[in-house]
């Protein structure tokens, strides 16, 4: 239901830590993540974007996280440009 998403965090794009991904990214059946690195002005315009989208499909969570301080993730995922968005299903990439 609406109100058990925006529980989980749904509805709004906010920025987490490394420590917090495996949480933030298993605990929604979709969620969108965006992999940024702050001096880059592609990735402001993609947070813009992904701001108004959160609040408008409130069924997926929306989270960012910085590149340069989740290396090992960035690693894993093999993200190599920036940004980059990845959508996990299930919590599976």
């Amino acid at each position: 239901t609406k109100l058990e998403n925006q529980g989980k965090g749904h509805g709004q794009f906010r920025e987490i830590m490394q420590d917090e991904f495996i949480a933030e990214v298993t605990q929604s059946l979709t969620v969108i993540c965006l992999f940024f690195h702050r001096d880059f002005p592609r990735c402001k315009v993609m947070m813009h974007h992904l701001e108004k989208l959160s609040q408008r499909h409130i069924e997926s969570k929306f989270v960012k996280i910085d590149a340069e301080k989740a290396p090992f993730f960035a690693e894993k995922l093999k993200i190599r440009t920036m940004p980059t968005v990845v959508i996990f299903k299930d919590g599976v990439a």
